[in-house]
């Protein structure tokens, strides 16, 4: 898989995660485009990173347990370009980050 491609899977799990709109595992899966081993997988290596998150059965979806969400930076001589699950991209200077283990960084 593509690193494009696995950014643009990450940044839409974390939009249906945020909005609580996943439903369950294998709608998510569908939603998503992959197997449902697949949105396992990924979801396992997002929690490894740190990132809490949970199923309700109540409300049928995933959800940000500790309020934090995913975000992906590119540094450039000083600045981020931040991609998000809005497929905005903006820049910031000198903000700080928390380098996790695993493809992403975690914004604090």
């Amino acid at each position: 898989m593509s690193l494009l491609k696995y950014i643009e899977r990450v940044c839409r799990m974390d939009m249906l995660i945020h909005m609580k709109a996943t439903g369950p595992p294998e709608k998510f899966a569908e939603k998503l485009g992959i197997s449902r081993s697949t949105l396992f997988q990924s979801l396992q290596e997002i929690k490894e990173m740190g990132v809490d998150i949970r199923y309700s059965n109540t409300r049928e979806s995933y959800y940000y347990a500790d309020g934090r969400r995913i975000e992906i930076r590119i540094e450039r001589k000083g600045e981020f370009f931040k991609i998000t699950s809005a497929d905005k991209e903006e820049t910031e200077s000198n903000s700080s980050y928390k380098d996790l283990p695993g493809r992403l960084k975690i914004i604090s």
